[in-house]
């Protein structure tokens, strides 16, 4: 009987280690993605630390060079693609590339907006919006605003229809896909915009890209895991990234930068088959960053 009891009592006593070391993980597991949620609200809007200076003169030219263009470039982190889409406009078109030097070179607070456990996305404090060149439709929203814990997964969206600033993305849990608005990115830390390069798209196939997302893809299921749990050819579900190259994946245009089984905003920005427009909030100055897409 004794030592009935006392094997009764070990087994109690070795149940009890085991369920507080697996509490103990689970505790330490959890103040470890606490702390890299910390770690990572810390993100600022990135501004340059060279001197603003006067660009008029290099707009009043009547061509530009590959020089000026690097110059415009980095006082505006508008490339030629967003530079001559905004001349195209005349005078107008100069006015918008000095409102968004004015905001590239702007000092910001940034507010962490907490979603859901360790889920959050960074924002201008008040939500100021950045100005943006000309957009176009089929262009593409990426940022890495939003993060899990340490990881930002950021957000990406495709331009449906320029004109009304409509962006189809998808968002979360219980949020089919649907038609967004640009102001759902240009309030956010940092935000590029791409565009897919002439020689896999012309205008024309571009506003068929759009035209076919804004007709086809709006209410599928989201699913963060995409392509993992489901088939990534297909819309069983979807997530804001994965939409974006399903779009044009179907014109035989794949702009998963390694053609994996999940698309992420990192793999399309960076797409060999993408350029960049804009950047504003990531460090351009940095050609081992996170968005190597960005080196101009």
């Amino acid at each position: 009987m004794a030592k009935d009891k006392a094997k009764r009592l070990s087994k109690k006593i070795i149940a009890l280690i085991v369920c507080g070391a697996i509490l103990g993980a689970i505790l330490l597991s959890c103040l470890a993605v606490q702390i890299g949620h910390w770690v990572s609200d810390g993100i600022q809007s990135w501004r340059p630390d060279y001197e603003q200076i006067e660009i008029m003169p290099i707009l009043n030219k009547a061509e530009l060079t590959e020089e000026d263009y690097g110059i415009l470039y980095k006082q505006t982190g508008l490339t030629k693609v967003g530079i001559d889409r905004a001349l195209a406009k005349g005078k107008e078109g100069k006015q918008r590339i000095l409102k968004i030097q004015q905001d590239f070179f702007g000092e910001y607070v940034i507010a962490n907006e907490t979603f859901a456990p360790w889920f959050c996305t960074d924002y201008i404090e008040g939500h100021k919006h950045i100005s943006t060149v000309y957009l176009e439709n089929s262009d593409i929203f990426v940022t890495s605003s939003t993060h899990f814990s340490s990881c930002r997964i950021g957000h990406a969206g495709l331009v449906t229809d320029a004109k009304y600033g409509n962006v189809l993305q998808a968002n979360s849990y219980s949020q089919p896909s649907k038609i967004g608005k640009t102001s759902d990115f240009t309030d956010r830390v940092n935000f590029m915009i791409l565009r897919v390069k002439e020689e896999y798209a012309d205008k024309k196939l571009r506003e068929e890209i759009a035209e076919y997302a804004k007709h086809n893809l709006i209410g599928i299921p989201y699913n963060g895991a995409c392509g993992v749990l489901t088939d990534k050819n297909s819309l069983e579900a979807t997530q804001c990234a994965h939409i974006v190259w399903y779009a044009f994946k179907q014109y035989g245009i794949d702009i998963d930068a390694n053609a994996g089984k999940v698309v992420s905003p990192w793999n399309i920005a960076n797409s060999d088959k993408l350029e960049l427009v804009q950047t504003f909030g990531f460090d351009i100055t940095d050609k081992e960053g996170l968005w190597p897409k960005l080196n101009y």
